[in-house]
């Protein structure tokens, strides 16, 4: 089983739009166009993002990178703080605008939209060692994940994808009982320390993606811990 964002694919610059651009009603316009909205995105924002994406686990969780202090985020509990402090009805209508801004880019300019997502290298080869016996589980919704599988020709190496996960543990322990699987022969990469550990406390086998989103903290916890790390070029360590 594997996480999407930060695993299989890329799509920092794509968040960080759809973040950016969620309370712009002149996003979601096909006369503006996503092509040209990208490089208005402020490098400054850009930057803060980037830190903010180590943190974030879910698609609402972004709009800590709109807070005004979003800058001064450099460690988990300083995102918790200002993800804390923001409304829970704010979060849940960026959530929604957000939502809607992707559905839009990716039905109206598919091309565009795909070409902000990037397979990390050796991914595709994995998918392909392993075609038919993986399951994505992620935040992300299902139909973007799936579009960016079909695009580079690897949807059919997925049995199922689990979108807008917000319990991968709970996901996990309900798949492996839907397909009669005990839970020690389930395999789950993620780089999101706090998700790996979540799922290795069901039993399940868990690596730490350290190519994803991640800070040097992340490292830190994923060793006092003892949590697997994986690297890219140590992909053959996932039997075929």
């Amino acid at each position: 089983m594997l996480d999407f964002d930060g695993v299989i694919c890329d799509a920092l610059v794509e968040c960080a739009a759809v973040t950016w651009f969620a309370a712009d009603p002149d996003a979601m316009s096909a006369a503006v166009g996503l092509a040209n909205l990208i490089p208005r995105i402020p490098v400054e924002f850009l930057d803060i993002f980037r830190q903010v994406r180590c943190y974030a686990r879910t698609l609402d969780q972004f709009v800590v990178a709109l807070h005004p202090a979003a800058f001064s985020v450099v460690d988990q509990a300083g995102f918790d703080a200002l993800l804390a402090a923001t409304p829970s009805f704010e979060r849940e209508h960026f959530g929604a605008a957000a939502t809607a801004l992707r559905e839009f880019w990716r039905t109206t300019e598919p091309d565009v939209w795909l070409d902000l997502h990037t397979l990390y290298p050796g991914i595709a080869d994995l998918l392909a060692r392993h075609r038919g016996r993986l399951v994505v589980v992620t935040a992300k919704d299902e139909a973007s994940v799936r579009g960016v599988l079909d695009r580079h020709e690897l949807l059919d190496c997925v049995t199922e994808v689990l979108g807008e996960c917000r319990d991968k543990g709970g996901a996990v322990l309900e798949l492996a009982a839907r397909l009669g699987m005990a839970i020690e022969q389930v395999t789950f990469v993620d780089d999101n320390v706090p998700n790996v550990r979540g799922v290795a406390a069901t039993g399940a086998a868990t690596w730490w993606a350290r190519w994803g989103y991640h800070t040097a903290e992340h490292a830190e916890l994923a060793s006092r811990f003892g949590v697997n790390p994986l690297d890219l070029h140590c992909l053959d360590v996932i039997a075929a």
